[in-house]
């Protein structure tokens, strides 16, 4: 029952014999006019589950939508609960996989559970769709706040349907009048219909705290009200990560922030170090410049430029290009800007035009 219809349940299931599920989809066309649609259509082990806890334990016919999914033997491994881990401290450690994520995701697993809720006779097609359209207006009201409406109706099928179906019968002891389709036997339509119609449930679970979220201006997650003393009262409450998605957030708009702070820092950095460059070279004058700037110090084969020759000064100073390096260690005679052996540094005429790769600028380039 617990990988079926509610992690709850520890309890085994029997499955359902042929004849019974045969006399069951006879009932569902009789009352459908066709067989269900595959998507719409619940397994036998989902049914019989369905039957088990509602007509065999006499319980609420509720079902986890984090398990109850269509194709049911497919998806049976791929599904996940929420459940709250104790570390010891008094912390709690969140894993949270609460089901459909979406109104569309609730929708596919809800037309299975309409479907085995006619097939089985447990309430009537149009009570059904009463309360799929309640729970609609609900998401259409409030767009931002699905986990909130989520919470609530599935709180409502599990717990409230049964509140309901209690008051309901103290109502018939006590002789008061009944709604016309209550039956000792089968109460759940009746109970549906009710909680349909529950205005005071739907505005305290969802519209009164989904008001009061947009007024605080939608920070954080929208909680229900049991939620919330959940977080105030119990051992270790304040600690809960009841938020993982928006602290996530907070975390991945902090990063972005300061990663667009680090990258204006430094174009600010590079755009002064530009404008001490320009300056520097546009003051220095002239061809001179040319042989004063920073050039490469390797020729194409990796070997070591002479600096007496590039910069045409000292031992090699007055050599003439192609002739062989006059120092104790051999070096190549080339220029250190555009590394042709056939002239210096000074007589380079590509000297002033900026080179990527030893970061040599224009000398007439200022940066405002």
């Amino acid at each position: 029952m617990s990988s079926l219809l509610d992690p709850g349940d520890d309890s085994e299931l029997i499955p359902a014999s042929r004849e019974q599920i045969d006399t069951w989809l006879t009932s569902y066309v009789s009352v459908m006019g066709n067989l269900p649609l595959e998507e719409e259509e619940p397994s036998e082990a989902q049914l019989a589950a369905l039957h088990k806890r509602a007509f065999v334990l006499k319980g609420t016919p509720y079902c986890d939508f984090a398990i109850w999914t269509p194709f049911s033997r497919k998806n049976l491994k791929l599904q996940k609960f929420r459940m709250y881990v104790p570390l010891g401290d008094g912390s709690y450690l969140m894993k949270e996989l609460p089901g459909p994520q979406n109104f569309q995701q609730w929708s596919s697993s809800w037309r299975v559970f309409r479907t085995a809720a006619v097939l089985l006779g447990i309430s009537t097609l149009a009570v059904l769709l009463q309360y799929e359209k309640t729970f609609e207006r609900l998401v259409i009201q409030w767009p931002r706040c699905w986990g909130l409406i989520a919470y609530a109706e599935d709180k409502a099928r599990c717990e409230k349907l049964d509140k309901i179906r209690r008051k309901l019968q103290q109502d018939n002891l006590a002789g008061r009048t009944m709604p016309s389709d209550w039956s000792e036997a089968n109460p759940w339509n009746a109970c549906l219909r009710a909680l349909a119609t529950d205005e005071d449930y739907w505005s305290e679970q969802v519209r009164h705290p989904a008001a009061a979220w947009t007024a605080f201006g939608g920070r954080g997650t929208p909680m229900a009200p049991a939620e919330q003393a959940a977080l105030v009262h119990a051992l270790g409450g304040q600690n809960i990560e009841l938020e993982p998605e928006a602290r996530t957030d907070d975390r991945r708009k902090q990063s972005n922030r300061d990663r667009r702070a680090a990258k204006v820092r430094g174009q600010v950095g590079r755009s002064w170090s530009f404008h001490k460059r320009g300056k520097a070279s546009d003051n220095s004058g002239g061809g001179q410049d040319k042989g004063k700037g920073k050039g490469k110090s390797k020729d194409q084969a990796g070997t070591q430029i002479c600096y007496s020759f590039a910069n045409g000064s000292g031992v090699c100073g007055s050599v003439e290009p192609g002739a062989t390096c006059l120092q104790k260690v051999k070096r190549a005679h080339k220029c250190q800007y555009c590394l042709s052996p056939g002239h210096r540094n000074a007589d380079c005429p590509k000297g002033g035009l900026m080179d990527h790769r030893s970061n040599r600028f224009p000398v007439n380039l200022v940066f405002v």
